[in-house]
């Protein structure tokens, strides 16, 4: 009997992670409907493969023999899916037992360009308000208070409602350590959150997958554009909720997000921006490079990861150009118009890969 959705999900090196995961997938009050649920193995020397068949002999597996990244990955399952839509679900991320059925119901009853529902997605530790005797390093400030995590804490803080682009080019989660309890945004937003999210698999056919060369960060968000272009929308799905383990899988601040963070930023805007939007954010990186590199205001390792960034990006000019000329071909939305989407530096939400 064929599958209302499938649910896909990659691992790297995260088995215990994704088990946690699967163990809430199976648990999922469905309504009637029917699941399909894929774990791609990107390479793992963990025994992912081998526990998931194990423990979830439901659950397919696909093996992939080097790690291709959270964009490759789940190319490789995108590529053999079959249902009218797909679950993109971190491994980091446990979902509510109503998860799947709240995106099922919620994009089958939502307007037909609506190509995408981003789930809400809550960090998975607890908090509580912050007081004076907390230390400083540990205390993060959100548009409703400061916060210190506490496992007996309260408080939920919101990870993503979707995410946003600025005026000034960088991607930012919506909704970004806010009290959950009090984050109440409008259903429209930019582009979905790749940690967890629906979309509808004619739209895809229609603009493509992710980018493989990529890799992770900011592919999400270039999917997204490719869609708003092609005159698709995005919506939140408020009901549909997971708890996420945010960056386990990279951790945010190391050389590699930094390096892919930068790089695939420039990338995506090459892609899908006007040009006077590609220039302008080019030229900020440029001279910001230059300006840290001879005032010396940022420790060297820093600068090198900036320039690796901005050489990997220029060697990547023949492939990011001539998926512009198919974007632009395919485009039913023009570029500028798409753009007055973008909302301006400390309106919302906060800084995201």
């Amino acid at each position: 009997m064929t599958a209302d959705v499938t649910v896909v999900t990659v691992s790297w090196e995260g088995l215990a992670l994704t088990l946690t995961c699967l163990d809430a997938l199976r648990t999922q009050d469905l309504d009637g409907l029917r699941m399909d649920v894929v774990v791609v193995d990107n390479g793992s020397t963990d025994g992912t493969a081998e526990r998931v068949a194990e423990l979830h002999p439901w659950v397919r597996v696909l093996r992939s023999e080097t790690n291709r990244g959270f964009a490759g990955g789940n190319n490789l399952a995108l590529r053999q899916v079959r249902t009218p839509a797909v679950i993109l679900l971190n491994n980091d991320a446990a979902p509510e037992p109503d998860f799947v059925a709240a995106l099922v119901r919620g994009l089958t009853t939502a307007d037909p360009r609506v190509a995408a529902l981003a789930a809400t997605v809550l960090l998975a530790d607890r908090f509580r308000a912050a007081g004076p005797d907390d230390d400083p390093g540990a205390v993060v400030t959100g548009p409703d208070g400061t916060w210190v995590a506490d496992p007996s804490g309260a408080v939920r803080l919101v990870n993503s409602t979707g995410n946003q682009l600025r005026t000034d080019g960088f991607g930012v989660d919506r909704g970004w350590l806010a009290d959950a309890a009090r984050h109440d945004p409008p259903p429209a937003v930019f582009g979905f959150s790749g940690a967890a999210a629906i979309l509808r698999t004619s739209a895809l056919t229609e603009v493509g997958l992710f980018d493989e060369r990529l890799f992770m960060y900011y592919e999400d968000t270039d999917l997204s554009w490719r869609l708003r272009l092609a005159g698709y929308h995005v919506e939140h799905a408020a009901g549909a909720v997971v708890s996420h383990v945010h960056a386990a899988s990279s951790r945010e601040g190391s050389d590699f997000f930094r390096f892919h963070d930068a790089r695939n930023r420039l990338a995506v805007i090459t892609k899908n921006a006007t040009p006077r939007f590609v220039l302008r954010v080019w030229g900020a990186y440029v001279l910001t490079t230059a300006s840290v590199a001879l005032r010396r205001r940022q420790p060297w390792a820093l600068v090198r990861t900036r320039l690796r960034a901005l050489g990997s990006c220029i060697a990547m000019l023949p492939h990011l150009l001539s998926q512009r000329r198919r974007i632009g071909r395919r485009a039913v939305v023009r570029r500028d118009a798409v753009e007055t989407l973008f909302i301006t530096p400390g309106a919302s939400g906060g800084y995201r890969g």
